[in-house]
């Protein structure tokens, strides 16, 4: 996730600290309460234990894993919480954003009944750059049980709460290891059923917000417990890096006073009324087994790949275990390959593995699916792919496309109709300045006739989701962006599954973002011969400047298919009598503050692209 304010022109000044803090989104303390809920305590239940253990027996015995990919929200939350219910020894969780939003209060109640009522060992490892959680709450949680232990990861000035010189003191001492974070995402129960992903731990994540959300993706793995995935868990748990509440120095005043409020009920967790119908699927097992175990996949090879934590010690080295094992798998393609990632950055090594698989495999096709700007939510990244662009078509041959706002399908990838309709949540009234949202109605049927789609208040979708098929036969889901963040600085986790099946699936789901209704296409732009000669000896040269690119006008563009037109690839002799130039970005007013803003990085911000 990368939350970066749209009107953002202070960056140029201020980017070193803009890029470590600004993703913060805006914390809202202020919950209102809601009567009328079904006693917690009387209704929870073991989740479907059973159903699982039945599954896991019946997968294991064949000597095989099983997968499935979680492309909805909505239906990702459902799981989580279905599981978190039936586990029946342990839980681990590591996320590097985790909000006590309405989402995020839900899954940690969850967690706690998990916990107190049936005994169920629960380890939490949160990154802590985001993540500043209310000390008194997380000494309450601290004291609940022996097993109930959460850490966070690389603390500033090792409290929960630092102040801005705590942070500016430990940028200064040593910038590159505070920089780095851990980017993981994962839940293991029982170490048998995970789930890893792109996904956090918010609102935004599981389709429930008026307003941006992430159209991402988590795979669920049922296997043995994996020795691998163990040392995994088990290395961030006690790196050094991870920090128990206990040595935190603010939570450990709050606990040594005693000052803390020690009746925290089940109203500050569980309040709200849009959870209650998922409150009760949960426990439902006709539902968890229609949409859940009836699709496993049974598949042969799993493996599970991450970054060490003592990646943060190393940064800015490249040592990314991560980068390194997809790398090698790009590099044996033979003809195709699919890559979906929110943020497009390819550093100068990535580009030569593109370039030399450019020479040796003509014929291979690299296809990459990202955000146009209209749909991101970080600006500054896009400005930076915005600037090599070029590179990527015309040098590397990549086939990009940059995911819509509100793409044609968005009906399909989440519950669009709800959320138009649905009563804002309290913290979003706060959040826009209004008492209730004047929503178009008719937006789901007419949202091409609007001339400017980033809204604000009406839900549109970012792609978050980070993915690799290659030759419809090997795939990699987890936490990795294809970006300097990632290769550098971020640890990362993700699992390769080498299954023909498997792939197919994970491919479709891929081609239905990049589909014209949904994606636009990124190709050249047409060549008329003076401007273009002309065009192309001043961007050449401003490409060539260090740090600065300031020729504003680009040989590529954003294409829409046209009405009853065929789809072709740009290299076709026909591509611009089927595809109409809608400019690099689409959805945008020319005077918007996200294009002007993306614009001026491109041209003075280049500085610093390797920390993005």
């Amino acid at each position: 996730m990368k939350l970066i304010p749209e009107n953002g022109y202070l960056f140029l000044f201020l980017v070193p600290l803009f890029l470590i803090f600004s993703c913060r989104p805006k914390h809202i303390d202020t919950y209102p309460h809601f009567s009328g809920f079904p006693d917690q305590n009387d209704s929870f239940s073991v989740g479907t234990t059973e159903l699982w253990k039945n599954v896991h027996q019946k997968v294991t015995e064949g000597g095989q894993s099983a997968a499935l990919i979680l492309d909805h929200g909505e239906e990702s939350l459902l799981l989580r919480v279905n599981l978190i219910r039936s586990a029946r020894e342990s839980i681990s969780i590591q996320t590097f954003s985790w909000e006590f939003d309405e989402v995020g209060m839900f899954i940690l109640w969850e967690l706690i009944q998990a916990n107190q009522k049936h005994g169920v060992k629960v380890q939490l490892l949160i990154d802590h750059m985001f993540n500043e959680h209310q000390v008194e709450l997380i000494a309450y949680l601290s004291t609940l049980s022996d097993d109930f232990e959460i850490k966070y990861f690389n603390p500033s000035a090792k409290k929960l709460t630092p102040s801005f010189l705590d942070k500016i003191s430990d940028l200064a001492i040593d910038f590159h290891d505070h920089n780095a974070r851990l980017h993981n995402k994962l839940l293991v129960v029982d170490g048998e059923f995970i789930i890893t992903g792109g996904r956090n731990i918010n609102n935004h994540y599981f389709d429930e917000v008026i307003g941006l959300n992430y159209k991402d993706r988590d795979v669920l793995i049922v296997q043995e417990i994996s020795t691998e995935l163990e040392k995994c868990v088990s290395s961030y748990w006690h790196s050094e890096h991870s920090v128990s509440t206990f040595d935190l120095i603010d939570v450990n005043e709050v606990l040594n006073s005693q000052s803390f409020d020690v009746n925290f009920d089940q109203d500050y967790f569980f309040k709200y009324d849009i959870f209650q119908k998922n409150y009760s699927r949960a426990n439902n097992q006709n539902i968890i087994n229609d949409l859940f175990v009836s699709s496993l996949i049974n598949v042969a090879g799993v493996e599970w790949v991450y970054d060490l934590p003592d990646k943060v010690e190393q940064a800015p080295q490249l040592n990314s275990s991560v980068t390194n094992k997809l790398l090698s798998l790009v590099e044996t393609a033979q003809e195709e390959i699919l890559i979906q990632s929110p943020y497009v950055v390819i550093s100068e090594e990535t580009q030569a593995v593109f370039r030399s698989l450019k020479r040796s495999a003509p014929d291979l096709k690299v296809i990459v699916s990202t955000n146009s700007l209209a749909a991101t939510d970080n600006w500054v990244t896009y400005a930076a792919n915005y600037q090599e662009k070029r590179v990527y078509i015309e040098d590397l041959g990549l086939e990009m496309y940059e995911f819509k706002p509100i793409p044609s399908d968005i009906g399909e990838m989440m519950n669009y109709k709800k959320l138009l309709t649905r009563a804002p949540f309290y913290r979003e009234k706060i959040l826009f300045g209004a008492e209730d949202f004047k929503i178009n109605q008719n937006i789901f049927k007419k949202r091409q006739n609007k001339k400017n789609i980033f809204l604000k208040t009406a839900p549109y979708l970012s792609l978050h989701a980070k993915s690799f098929v290659i030759d419809e036969n090997v795939t990699f889901i987890g936490s990795y962006n294809l970006d300097p963040r990632s290769e550098i600085y971020n640890t990362e986790l993700g699992v390769v599954i080498r299954d023909k099946k498997f792939a197919q699936i994970l491919k479709k789901s891929i081609e239905q973002d990049i589909n014209p209704g949904n994606s636009y296409l990124v190709a050249m732009k047409k060549n008329r011969l003076i401007v273009s000669t002309l065009n192309m000896i001043l961007y050449r040269i401003s490409e060539a400047l260090p740090f600065f690119d300031p020729w504003p006008v680009r040989p590529h563009s954003c294409f829409e298919l046209k009405d009853n037109h065929s789809f072709v690839t740009p290299d076709h002799n026909d591509f611009f009598q089927n595809w109409k130039d809608v400019g690099n970005f689409p959805g945008l007013s020319f005077f918007s503050s996200k294009q002007a803003s993306a614009r001026i990085f491109k041209a003075a911000g280049m500085i610093f692209k390797p920390l993005l």
